[in-house]
């Protein structure tokens, strides 16, 4: 977990978040606090933290707060004062976290509030994987298309190339900027055939390797088994 993690607190109590805040100090990683009273949270900025805190509220507006809250794909910890008051709210929003109020209670708050940021995180790392997944299966297929391609790709190659320097050996019969052209040609031609070579040598680079690292396994599982 980093500390570039964002925790909203709500609470109409000043004393709430200076606590959850000093507890929180003395951890090695502490996150970003963002800390509204019920006046000034009206969904603003909602979608711009990680996990939100809720703590002691005006009478009246638990409510809409925990309404606008389980709108959002993010984690709520609700912190309250008695158990009657999570029997009410837990079948109400049971995506709602509930810690109660009780000796020790910020503990339980923080080891709440930090399995949600993990999550968050590996969230995160979850989706950055897959997309490097889908983009390295995509960088794949592209290959695979060369690699099924590259001698029909080398025989026109060859034939532009063959062409190009059969028109510059009667290059005299050319125009000017005829002949320039067909050099052009040619040594563009030149040009994507280094390249389709180099192409062809990686290929070749990366299949030995391959083997090299599955002959390497298969040595290392053999001395395993031998051992055992």
């Amino acid at each position: 977990m980093h500390n570039s993690h964002v925790v909203l607190i709500i609470a109409d109590d000043a004393a709430f978040p200076r606590d959850v805040l000093g507890r929180w100090q003395t951890e090695r990683i502490v996150p970003t606090f963002t800390i509204m009273s019920t006046e000034l949270f009206h969904g603003a900025g909602l979608g711009n933290f990680d996990v939100a805190i809720i703590g002691p509220i005006r009478s009246g507006r638990l409510a809409s707060i925990l309404k606008t809250l389980d709108k959002g794909p993010h984690p709520v910890i609700c912190v309250l004062e008695t158990a009657g008051q999570m029997h009410t709210i837990r079948p109400e929003y049971p995506r709602l976290l509930l810690v109660q109020k009780h000796e020790g209670w910020l503990d339980s708050l923080l080891t709440v509030a930090s399995e949600c940021l993990k999550r968050v995180e590996l969230g995160v790392r979850a989706r950055k994987a897959e997309q490097i997944a889908a983009m390295n299966s995509r960088n794949a297929a592209l290959g695979q298309y060369m690699l099924d391609n590259r001698h029909g790709f080398n025989n026109l190659l060859t034939s532009v190339l063959g062409n190009s320097e059969l028109l510059l050996m009667d290059s005299a019969n050319l125009s000017e900027a005829a002949r320039d052209q067909v050099e052009t040609i040619h040594n563009m031609a030149l040009h994507m055939h280094e390249i389709m070579q180099r192409f062809s040598s990686i290929a070749v680079e990366m299949q030995v390797a391959e083997k090299q690292s599955q002959d390497e396994t298969l040595e290392l599982s053999q001395r395993i088994a031998a051992a055992n």
